[in-house]
């Protein structure tokens, strides 16, 4: 009871206070590493119980490192203009497809879209990483073309594990096009 009202708290059965945080570190990192793999190689459909653990390091780590990677590469003068913008692109676009799939009557959390949509930006990463090493453009545009088909695959993936309906399923993939491909261009173009 907490002033009048009765209070139900739902344990899961781990106490996570008095762990040292080498461990706690530990069980994020191998959380994050878990859900890496799922975007990598997703399965048919999502896998609802990891994700229902939704965690937002993962991704912010992965826009960050995006974020870094494009700016490094980009005039001095433009440098701090293409992390911003990342940041507010991977920030945004996550946000409105995130709301978009909600509204399509999807059966997903708010964290649970964002959590995954930043995930899916693995591949893109990946691309950049090599993009950086290999300046060619005919290199480039493939690397990049792979990465965002990469990321819109897996995140279609997720996307046939919320429930939304079948018709309904091509809205909720267009934004995810969008979204990935303004993201691959910047690899293409940097």
């Amino acid at each position: 009871m907490v002033g009048g009202v009765r209070v139900e708290t739902r344990h899961t059965g781990t106490d996570t206070l008095d762990e040292p945080v080498l461990t706690t570190i530990g069980r994020d990192a191998f959380s994050i590493y878990v859900k890496l793999i799922q975007v990598l190689y997703p399965p048919k459909g999502g896998n609802r119980d990891l994700l229902k653990e939704w965690d937002l390091w993962g991704p912010l780590v992965l826009c960050l490192m995006l974020g870094i990677i494009l700016s490094i590469n980009a005039p001095a003068t433009q440098s701090l203009g293409v992390f911003t913008s990342v940041v507010v692109i991977i920030a945004v676009g996550s946000l409105v497809v995130t709301v978009q799939a909600k509204l399509l009557g999807g059966r997903v959390s708010f964290f649970q879209g964002l959590c995954v949509l930043g995930y899916c930006v693995a591949p893109l990463d990946i691309a950049a990483l090599v993009s950086t090493f290999v300046r060619l453009i005919y290199v480039r545009i493939p690397v990049a073309l792979a990465a965002w088909a990469w990321c819109v695959w897996a995140s279609v993936n997720f996307l046939d594990g919320t429930k939304i309906e079948p018709q309904r399923i091509l809205l909720a993939v267009y934004p995810l096009l969008l979204f990935y491909f303004i993201l691959a261009w910047m690899i293409i173009i940097q």
